[in-house]
C-alpha cells in the first residue's frame, strides 16, 4: 500500500485516532479526533494525552496501559479489546467512550521499539462517528513536483477526484466553529476583527473595551479548571447582557474579553455597567467568588488608522487600570504610552503567552529548483494578542532581554517536529529549519535538549537544521562551536543565516561547522530586473560549493529574483514568490503554492 493512500486511509477514518508516545505526548491524531475533544490539531500534537481524559478514568487507563507493556497481565484488557472510559472536551464537558488500545512496534533497527500506543476511540453514547475531514494529507508524494499532465492529482498522489458533498458541508461547519470560542460559544480574535474592521469603515462611533479577570490564575488553581470554565461561562454571560444585541462581545483566549460598541452614545456608562455586573458574586465549584474586572476603553477618532491601533489603544488603557489597583477601569489617553507599566506589560504579556501555550509556529517552504520540490520548511515563532499576530521583531527582543527566549525556543522546536513529522516521513531528504539565538548557546545542556526533543517527537536529527547568523559563529566567549560539533555529530545539520551581511570571509568558512549557507535578503533585493551585474553572486555561490556547503537564497519576491539566481546555480529559494509562513494546517496549500510559482518561472526560462 502506498504511504500517501495509508495516510489518507488514517486520515479519514469515522474513529478518532491516536497516536501516544512513551512520555504521554500525542505525537499523532487525526480530523476525527479533533471533531470529537474539540480541540486544534496544533493544541493537541506535543500535548500530555491525560487532557482528554475525564479526571476519574485516567487512573484505569493508566493501568490498562501498564498491562499492555506486561503483556496483558491478569484481569487487564488485552490488545484489541475495547474498554469504557470517559474523555474531556475542549468546553470542559465530559463524554462516555469506548477505547481500544495496543503498542505499535517502531521500524526495524529503531531504540525505542514497541514504546509507542496507537488509540482508537468512539463516542459510546452517540456510536455515530460523523463523516471523514476533507482535509489535505502532508504526504511527502506531494512535495514532489508535479508535470503538466498531473496537475489534477490529489494532494496524496493518488487520483484526482471530486470530495463528496458531505466533505463540502462538513468544511462549512468547520469554518463557521472556527469562529467562535468552543467554551463560551462567542466570536473569538479573528472574528471580533472582522466585525471590528466593517465597523471602522462606516462614519459611526466605534468603541472597543479590552478586559482580563483579576487573579484568574490563581482562581484557576484554587478552583480547578471545571470551576474556571465555569466561571468563564458566566462572565460571558454577564457581558452579553450588559450590551445591546448588535454590540459584539468576543472570547480573545484565556480570560481575555474584548466588547464592541457601534453607535454608542455613552461608552463609559456601559464600561461602569460592565464593572458592577461582573463583580456581583457568583457560586462556581462550591465557592463564592467575585470575578472583579480590570478593563481598558478607546474610542474612535480622526487619529485612528486601524482596528489594530485601536485594540493597542485599549490594551495600554487596560494596562494602566491594573496598574492602579485592579477592578478597575480606564479610558485612554496618550500620555499612557509613556508610563512604565505599559513598558513593563510586553513582558508579562509575553511571560503569560509561554505559560498558557499561546506562541504558535508558522511555516514557509524551501525549493529546491534542481529537483522540483519543497524540501525544507522554516520555523517561525508567533505570537497572537488580542486576536492580532505581534510581529517576531517586536516580540522576540522581549523574549531575549527577559530570559523567556529559551522556553519559546525550546516550544518552537517541539512544535515544528512534531507538526511537520507527516511531511518528513515521506522522504529523509527532507527537513525541518528552527532559528536558534546566541542565548539559548549559553545553556551548557542546550545540545543535549535539542536532540532530546528531536527525540521525543520521534524526528531524525538528520532532518533538523538550525539556522545561526553569522556573529555567533565568531563569539569566543560561549561555547557555542563545542555544542554545534556535538549536534553535527548527531547528524543535525547547521545553516549560516544573513551570510554576507556580518564579518566571516569565505576563507574561515571551512574552519566552521557548517553544511549550508543562507544569502541574505538584502542582496536579493539588489536583483531589480534581472539584467544586473552583480558577480558577487557566482562568487558567493560558487566559493561555498567548493567548500560542500549548500546555498539557499531568502527574501525571494520576484520571479526575475528566482531565475536570476536559479541561473547561478542557487540549491534553494526561499520567500513571498513561493509562499508566506502560514500555520501546519495550510501546508498542504502553502506547497501546492511553492510549485505553482516554481512553475512558472520554469516556464519563463
Amino acid at each position: 500500500m502506498e504511504a500517501g493512500f495509508a495516510q489518507q486511509l488514517l486520515e479519514y477514518s469515522p474513529d478518532a485516532l491516536l497516536l501516544v508516545a512513551q512520555d504521554g505526548a500525542i505525537s499523532f491524531l487525526n480530523a476525527a479526533a479533533e471533531r470529537l475533544f474539540g480541540y486544534p490539531r496544533a493544541q493537541l500534537l506535543g500535548a500530555d494525552h491525560s487532557m482528554l481524559l475525564a479526571e476519574a478514568s485516567r487512573e484505569e487507563f493508566h493501568g490498562v496501559l501498564a498491562g499492555l507493556a506486561k503483556a496483558a497481565s491478569p484481569g487487564s484488557p488485552s490488545a484489541g479489546s475495547p474498554f469504557a472510559g470517559s474523555g474531556r472536551r475542549a468546553d470542559g464537558t465530559e463524554l462516555p467512550l469506548e477505547i481500544t488500545c495496543s503498542l505499535v512496534p517502531a521500524a526495524a533497527g529503531a531504540a525505542d521499539a514497541g514504546t509507542s500506543v496507537a488509540l482508537s476511540i468512539r463516542d459510546a453514547a452517540a456510536r455515530n462517528p460523523g463523516v471523514g475531514s476533507a482535509g489535505r494529507t502532508l504526504s511527502g508524494d506531494f512535495a514532489r513536483r508535479r508535470t503538466s499532465g498531473a496537475a489534477g492529482a490529489s494532494l496524496s498522489g493518488g487520483p484526482a477526484a471530486a470530495a463528496p458533498a458531505a466533505f463540502a458541508e462538513h468544511d462549512d461547519e468547520l469554518k463557521a466553529g472556527s469562529l467562535r470560542d468552543p467554551l463560551t460559544a462567542l466570536p473569538n480574535g479573528p472574528l471580533f476583527n472582522e466585525r471590528l474592521a466593517a465597523a471602522l469603515r462606516r462614519p459611526d462611533p466605534v468603541d472597543i473595551l479590552l478586559l482580563n479577570l483579576d487573579d484568574f490564575r490563581h482562581l484557576n488553581d484554587v478552583l480547578g479548571r471545571s470551576a474556571a470554565d465555569e466561571l468563564l461561562v458566566e462572565v460571558a454571560s454577564r457581558l452579553r447582557n450588559c450590551v445591546r444585541p448588535h454590540d459584539t462581545v468576543a472570547r480573545l483566549g484565556g480570560d481575555e474579553f474584548a466588547v464592541l460598541l457601534t453607535e454608542c452614545l455613552n461608552a463609559d456608562a456601559v464600561a461602569k455597567r460592565i464593572a458592577e455586573s461582573l463583580y456581583a458574586p457568583l457560586r462556581v465549584g462550591g465557592s463564592m467568588v467575585r470575578p472583579g474586572v480590570s478593563m481598558g476603553l478607546a474610542s474612535k477618532s480622526g487619529q485612528t488608522l486601524d482596528g489594530a491601533e485601536l485594540l493597542r489603544q485599549a490594551d495600554v488603557a487596560m494596562t494602566a487600570a491594573k496598574a492602579a489597583g485592579k477592578n478597575n477601569w480606564m479610558r485612554f489617553r496618550p500620555e499612557m504610552l509613556n508610563t512604565a507599566a505599559h513598558k513593563a506589560d510586553g513582558d508579562s504579556g509575553l511571560r503569560r503567552a509561554v505559560e498558557l501555550g499561546q506562541i504558535s509556529v508558522h511555516y514557509q517552504p524551501v525549493v529546491s529548483p534542481g529537483i522540483g520540490s519543497v524540501v525544507q520548511f522554516e520555523a517561525f515563532a508567533r505570537w497572537e494578542r488580542h486576536g492580532r499576530l505581534v510581529p517576531p521583531n517586536q516580540f522576540l527582543p522581549v523574549a531575549e532581554q527577559s530570559g523567556l527566549i529559551r522556553e519559546i525556543g525550546d516550544e518552537v522546536l517541539r512544535r515544528a517536529c512534531a507538526e511537520i513529522r507527516p511531511w518528513l516521513a515521506g522522504d529523509p531528504a527532507y527537513s525541518v529549519a528552527v532559528n536558534v539565538s546566541g542565548l539559548q548557546f549559553q545553556h551548557r545542556d542546550f545540545a543535549a535538549d535539542v536532540l532530546a526533543i528531536a527525540a521525543s517527537t520521534g524526528v531524525d536529527p538528520r532532518q533538523l537544521t538550525l539556522e545561526l547568523t553569522e556573529s555567533l559563529f565568531f563569539d569566543a566567549s560561549s561555547d557555542v562551536l563545542g555544542q554545534l560539533r556535538q549536534l553535527r555529530g548527531a547528524g543535525v545539520r547547521i545553516a549560516m543565516d544573513d551570510f554576507g551581511t556580518g564579518y566571516s570571509t569565505l576563507g574561515r568558512l571551512q574552519e566552521l561547522p557548517l553544511d549550508m549557507v543562507k544569502i541574505d535578503r538584502s542582496f536579493v533585493a539588489m536583483i531589480k530586473t534581472g539584467q544586473e551585474q552583480l558577480p558577487f553572486f557566482a562568487t558567493m555561490i560558487s566559493a561555498a560549493h567548493a567548500l560542500g556547503l549548500k546555498v539557499t537564497a531568502e527574501g525571494i519576491e520576484t520571479p526575475a529574483q528566482a531565475k536570476y539566481l536559479m541561473d547561478r546555480g542557487c540549491d534553494s529559494l526561499q520567500g513571498y514568490l513561493f509562499a508566506k509562513p502560514a500555520p501546519a494546517s495550510h501546508l498542504a496549500g502553502t506547497m501546492e503554492n511553492a510549485l505553482n510559482a516554481l512553475d512558472k518561472v520554469d516556464a519563463a526560462r
